[in-house]
Order: C-alpha cells, then structure tokens, then sequence
C-alpha cells in the first residue's frame, strides 16, 4: 500500500487531484485510516487511473468517465458514448476548419485591399423587377443547399425549377449559425403562396453595382467585399435596407456540384 504522497508521485498525479477523485467517488482510497484520515493507495489502482486519465485525453467529463467505469455499464453503452464523443469531435473539427477558411479569405481580402486590387469587373446597371418564389430563414451557410432542395420540391408542383440560383443576405453576418438567409427562384407565373414559401415581386432597382465571379454556396468569398470597396472608391454609397442579393449559375466545367459563376449584386446610389 501507497500513502497518498506517494502514489502521487509514482502516478505523477497530484494529491489535490487525487483528494478531489475520492469527494467524485472516481477513485477512492484502497484503506482509509479511521483514526488519521490518512488515505492508502494499491498498486492495482494504477490501472484505474491510467484509464481516467485516458479518458480524459479523449475529452470525456468526469461525470462521463465514472460511468464509463461503472460496473454496471455495458459494452453497448460504452460504444455509444464513444460515438457521441467522436460526432462531437468531429463537429468541433468542421467548426474550426470554417474558421480557419474564413481567417484565409480575410487575410487575402486584406492583402488585396493594402494592393488596391480589385480582380473583377464591375458593372452598374439597372435591373428590372422580378417575380421570384422565396424562403427565408436563419441558418449557416452548409445549409443553403439543403434550403434551396426545400424550395425546389415545393416548387415542383407547379413548374420546374430555373437553373440558376438567387440568394438574398438580409444581415451583416456576425452570427455565422444564424445568418439571415433568403433564397429563391424565378417563376413564370404567379403561384399561390403557402408559408414559409412566399410568391413575391422584386422592386426594380435604377441602379445595381455588380460582379461576376466564381463561387461555392457553401463558403465564403471575396467578392462583396471587392464590390464594396470599389463603391466606396468610386463616390457611391449603398442604399440602406436593401439586401446583398447574389444570382448563382451552376459551373459545368467544376466537379463540385455547389460550384457556381456567380453574379453578386448591391443597389446602390451616388454618395
């Protein structure tokens, strides 16, 4: 048997550590004396912690990783929190990767920015109205496909769908999981509307500073920061309350089938 102090130091686990698994019921003492309250370690317990520690490399709680040591815990328990652990894992991974992404498109917008560069062509024009069937909602941006496959099966009861794609950004996108999202698609017609899938014209706009540049739905892009700069260079200003819309066509030439030549669109007016 180990005094406490001792199996800390064969352990490398501290003793304030080691006092604390006792309070949780996690690892509790081989003997405890009655009279000193000293507590006494088996070499045997070293397999135990070994695994509590391991445990806890994986991420699990210690609320977790007592019930992962519970006698009473199946092989089938067990294989299913490793499972939520690894979806967790993984989300958090993916949620890191679009961060990482999204640090990669500023400093190259920064980079463009400090070089005055502005890669694509911008055109002013006018756009006329516009009779399009649209769904808003607040999402990220891995979900605009699923949004728009949504639409589409509501809309295919009444014709097909256009090829190409229209989003409408209502915000400012601080939040990247509850971005103010509107898609649509153009009709022929008019159609009956039927909540959340709203019919409705869009104004037309005397004034719309535009670019064309090639994107994916589900990342994000330089390209309105590149027409917002060149709005501000060139003594306009954008109009207020009035949506980012973005007119998306799918890119034959590209395996990805969320690949699009796009065409992002601000109204604007002179400054």
């Amino acid at each position: 048997m180990f005094k406490i102090s001792e199996f800390s130091k064969i352990s490398q686990v501290s003793v304030k550590t080691l006092r604390y698994y006792d309070q949780l019921n996690l690892l509790k003492p081989a003997h405890t004396d009655k009279f000193t309250g000293y507590r006494y370690y088996s070499a045997d317990q070293m397999f135990q912690l070994h695994r509590i520690m391991a445990f806890k490399e994986l991420g699990f709680s210690l609320d977790q990783i007592r019930q992962l040591l519970g006698e009473d815990i199946s092989l089938e328990q067990i294989r299913g929190m490793f499972r939520i652990k690894q979806s967790e894992i993984q989300t958090n991974l993916d949620k890191e990767q679009a961060r990482l992404d999204r640090i990669k498109d500023r400093i190259c917008s920064i980079e463009k920015e400090e070089n005055s560069q502005t890669p694509h062509e911008v055109v002013l024009k006018e756009v006329k109205s516009q009779l399009v069937i649209s769904y808003r909602k607040k999402a990220a941006l891995c979900q605009i496909p699923d949004i728009f496959q949504e639409l589409d099966s509501h809309l295919e009861c009444y014709q097909p769908s256009a090829r190409s794609k229209m989003v409408l950004w209502h915000d400012c996108e601080e939040d990247d999981e509850e971005i103010d999202i509107e898609v649509a698609r153009l009709i022929t017609h008019p159609i009956p509307s039927n909540s959340p899938f709203i019919v409705k014209q869009l104004p037309e706009v005397p004034m719309m500073a535009t670019l064309i540049h090639h994107c994916w739905t589900t990342r994000r892009c330089t390209a309105s920061t590149e027409l917002a700069l060149w709005i501000e260079r060139n003594g306009y200003r954008m109009k207020e309350n009035e949506p980012r819309r973005e007119i998306c066509i799918p890119h034959e030439n590209l395996s990805d089938p969320e690949a699009y030549v796009a065409e992002v669109q601000i109204v604007v007016e002179r400054a």
